[in-house]
């Protein structure tokens, strides 16, 4: 399989407040990975790609939240198959690439993936 990320990723398991351009409340989401340029949350609900967000997520417990803004970038989903099993198990949930991410928080994150 052929890996079209564009910056090394790293598991976090995190809570993520979210809060889209249409609500008018916050959700919460647990986050799988991140990166540089974005994070992977998971939630069955589906977004438009493209969709601006706001997001607040620790690196570590009692660590100050990084906050940005993001944009979905893609939803994935279960894969069905004609009667096979996956090889393996593909997390249901939501790309969000990161946009304005201030350069502490961006130092921070790449620190985190690094350690």
């Amino acid at each position: 399989m052929n890996d079209q990320r564009i910056s090394p990723r790293k598991n976090l398991r995190t809570r993520v407040i979210f809060e889209d351009e249409f609500s008018e409340g916050f959700l919460y989401f647990l986050s799988t990975d991140i990166s540089i340029s974005g994070i992977f949350i998971e939630s069955a609900i589906s977004f438009m790609p493209g969709t601006k967000v706001l997001l607040k997520f620790s690196l570590y417990e009692g660590d100050e939240p990084i906050q940005v803004t993001g944009e979905l970038a893609r939803t994935m989903g279960e894969r069905r198959g004609r009667g096979r099993r996956p090889k393996k198990k593909r997390p249901v949930g939501i790309g969000i690439r990161f946009m304005g991410l201030k350069p502490e928080d961006l130092k921070r994150i790449e620190s985190f993936i690094h350690s």
